[in-house]
């Protein structure tokens, strides 16, 4: 297995003669808000990609575009997602699509898919999806929130190669009447799902903009993810965009 980082929130992937996007995005500039123009968002990639399978954990614009979905997806292509989204997919015109419950498996041959739980910061519907190979496991948790059930999926799996989650615990003040809390994984959440979740290596997604007053990111970031790291004997990767990972080269990577 051989993964991509790509901006913001997305991954490719290549297994088994395989290539699979995950919450591929690029030009993020649907959002109803504002704008992710930092330099993690600015990855391309659609021009020279065709995918075997896309996979989207949640419908929210910095995690799916239709357009590039179809650009990107081969002729015979499938879009992999989740029954709870699954109407909004064909609505947008997608009728390739492969439909799974939670913790429903798709089999494709040289690798599998399985959507688990995980937990939008507004209620909108979300799943983090485990995708597996012969060798190799990975999870990628999308935007998720904290949530109690990262000691099920860890106890169940027994383990993960590397585990792909946000990690910026932002404030999200467009949304009223505030909350208070954040609408993803802080970094100290992020290291404790690591943990529970049995990863050899944590990946950090979804961090790196701030917009004051509107969409506010936990503060130093970096900083407080090792810091905590650290302390737990939890390996992290700062994949940057465009870079690969190996999995059976990770701890290594991790620990240079």
């Amino acid at each position: 297995m051989k993964i991509q980082r790509l901006g913001w929130a997305g991954i490719k992937i290549e297994t088994g003669g395989l290539t699979i996007l995950v919450d591929a995005v690029e030009h993020y500039a649907a959002s109803r808000f504002f704008v992710i123009d930092t330099k993690d968002a600015d990855y391309t990639f659609s021009d020279d990609t065709q995918a075997d399978y896309a996979v989207i954990t949640h419908l929210h614009t910095d995690h799916y575009d239709a357009g590039l979905i179809r650009k990107c997806l081969k002729p015979e292509g499938k879009l992999v997602c989740s029954s709870l989204f699954s109407d909004q997919l064909r609505a947008d015109g997608f009728d390739n699509l492969v439909v799974l419950s939670w913790e429903e498996v798709f089999d494709a041959g040289a690798v599998q898919f399985t959507p688990v739980f995980a937990m939008d910061g507004f209620g909108d519907q979300q799943v983090s999806w485990v995708i597996e190979d012969s060798t190799h496991r990975i999870l990628h948790g999308g935007d998720t929130i904290w949530h109690n059930q990262f000691w099920k999926i860890g106890a169940q799996y027994q383990g993960f190669d590397a585990v792909f989650l946000p990690v910026n615990g932002v404030l999200m003040h467009f949304k009223k009447p505030e909350s208070g809390g954040p609408a993803t994984l802080t970094p100290e959440q992020a290291i404790g799902a690591a943990v529970i979740l049995g990863a050899k290596v944590l990946i950090p997604i979804h961090y790196g903009f701030n917009l004051p007053g509107v969409y506010e990111e936990y503060p130093n970031v970096v900083p407080r993810l090792k810091e905590i790291a650290a302390g737990r004997g939890l390996p992290l990767s700062f994949l940057q965009p465009g870079a690969y990972l190996e999995p059976q080269a990770t701890l290594q990577e991790a620990n240079n």
